[in-house]
């Protein structure tokens, strides 16, 4: 977790207000009324109210409800001034509703919270109460330290307790603590990110913490925001594994920033991972991914969500009213793959029901040079899932270009004699001069049963790719005038589509 504290463009705060209290209400004013950002603002996906966010907290199920925090800088327009814990929280997982921030900044002498984690503390053994909900958060102080914040209000303020780990080392790598609770070993575990390793620490009391061992990883550049979880293989209860992710750089492995992934065994001290370094998704735009569960996943599957930015071009982007959305939620599954075990993600099951259909079509074949299919279609924020043969009956390349009119698109190709998969938003109208922004990303696909499975998410601004059932997924921003509202479906050859629909979406815009 790194600050969003700098900003060198000084902005209005009358523009700011105004266009944050009219999208509260869920509106939507002409080009010439309002900034780049705000026209811009998805319509399913969690954004500020006005001004910065970024990393989300890992989110809590409370009596029906899903708790959702993330880091809220509502000065940023100002030149920064730190951050807080921004509140949310949905009964469906689409519809979310803002409530007062959780953890305000500056209420200590130790400056404003960062990244953290809470947990239901059912057993009182903290002593707040039962079914407190506890916050480890790191601080500014002595570097970087670990404070405890408990809430008994059901999670929607919180009261600073102390700090509860001292910085032994005075570093700025001491940080993003993750807590869960160990069942065999009756202990609280703690991850923290401290530069090249993940430190585990454990307690009885949350309050009290003893060091028990490190996960080193001097290749996946300077680690943050660790998460531990176990889930079971292919749904059998029977057979479960412990996976831990780890927010980390991918140059090692022709990847940016985002969610890497080891997956092993855990026995409530240390970490022993079976397989190499996995990285949760290809694209660039999705960073301190949080997994949380619920009574009802019975271990199948977890949640998981992030902040769909890259720090290597964050402070870089145009914005005028706000900056920063989440990526929507999706289900995550350990599932074995021809690639051996590996978690897959698809958006949440219900995100779709209230999507429009606009077309619905099977067996069809799109030649070269015929008139697009989607001709007739405007839209900016929608929904593309598709089946293409690709062992007989297609041949050449296909593709979509999303977001596209004006000379601006992004296109998303696959070329079936290489198998391989392309994300490139180089057509973007605004060129972020940063090679992570400008690189098309690349992937290598193979058919199932001769067969490749896509399922796109536009948003305005967010684009959302998911492969095979979620084998393989790409999540990026794209940065493209509103008069970009078409969409295209080319071949240089022919390919045959199983089927083929587009949605068009309701707006979901957080009240």
């Amino acid at each position: 977790m790194r600050m969003g504290f700098i900003s060198n463009k000084a902005r209005g705060i009358l523009c700011a207000a105004l266009a944050g209290l009219l999208c509260s209400f869920g509106f939507f004013g002409s080009k010439e009324a309002f900034a780049y950002s705000e026209l811009n603002r998805p319509e399913y996906h969690i954004t500020p109210q006005a001004e910065w966010m970024n990393d989300v907290q890992r989110p809590l199920y409370i009596n029906g409800q899903h708790h959702l925090y993330y880091l809220y800088n509502k000065d940023y327009s100002w030149g920064g001034n730190g951050t807080e814990w921004a509140h949310a929280v949905s009964t469906d997982l689409v519809h979310w509703e803002r409530k007062p921030v959780a953890i305000e900044k500056y209420k200590t002498p130790y400056g404003d919270p960062w990244t953290g984690s809470t947990v239901i503390d059912e057993n009182n053994t903290a002593g707040f109460g039962k079914n407190a909900v506890i916050a480890l958060v790191t601080m500014p102080y002595e570097g970087q330290s670990t404070h405890l914040w408990y809430s008994t209000d059901g999670g929607n303020s919180f009261k600073h307790y102390n700090i509860v780990q001292h910085n032994p080392t005075g570093s700025a790598d001491f940080r993003d603590p993750k807590i869960i609770w160990h069942e065999q070993t009756k202990k609280w575990v703690m991850l923290l990110a401290e530069r090249d390793k993940v430190g585990f620490y454990t307690s009885s009391n949350l309050k009290d913490w003893e060091y028990a061992s490190s996960f080193v990883r001097k290749d996946i550049g300077i680690i943050e925001c660790p998460d531990l979880f176990q889930l079971n293989v292919d749904g059998n209860s029977d057979d479960k594994k412990w996976v831990m992710m780890i927010g980390g750089n991918g140059f090692n492995y022709g990847v940016t920033t985002g969610s890497s992934y080891f997956i092993g065994d855990f026995d409530g001290r240390e970490f022993h991972a079976a397989s190499n370094v996995k990285w949760l998704e290809q694209g660039a735009d999705s960073y301190t991914g949080v997994t949380w569960d619920a009574p009802y996943t019975n271990g199948n599957y977890r949640y998981f969500i992030s902040w769909m930015n890259n720090w290597n071009y964050a402070y870089e982007l145009p914005w005028d009213t706000f900056n920063g959305n989440t990526s929507i939620v999706r289900e995550i599954r350990l599932t074995t793959t021809t690639d051996g075990l590996k978690l897959t993600q698809k958006p949440v099951w219900n995100l779709l029901n209230n999507f429009a259909t606009v077309l619905d079509i099977t067996g069809k074949d799109i030649y070269t040079g015929q008139e697009n299919i989607f001709r007739g279609f405007h839209g900016l924020s929608y929904s593309i899932e598709a089946k293409i043969d690709v062992a007989d009956l297609t041949e050449g390349k296909f593709g979509f270009s999303v977001r596209d009119g004006d000379g601006q698109h992004a296109d998303l190709t696959y070329d079936k004699s290489i198998h391989e998969f392309v994300f490139n938003r180089e057509n973007s109208r605004i060129k972020v001069d940063v090679v992570e922004f400008k690189r098309p990303q690349r992937v290598t696909v193979h058919p199932k049963e001769g067969k490749i499975k896509v399922e796109i998410l536009v948003d305005r601004n967010a684009v959302e790719v998911f492969i095979n059932d979620g084998e393989y997924v790409l999540s990026n921003l794209i940065l493209n005038d509103l008069s970009s509202d078409g969409l295209r479906l080319w071949t240089d050859g022919h390919a045959h589509f199983e089927y083929l629909k587009l949605k068009s979406s309701d707006k979901y815009t957080i009240n």
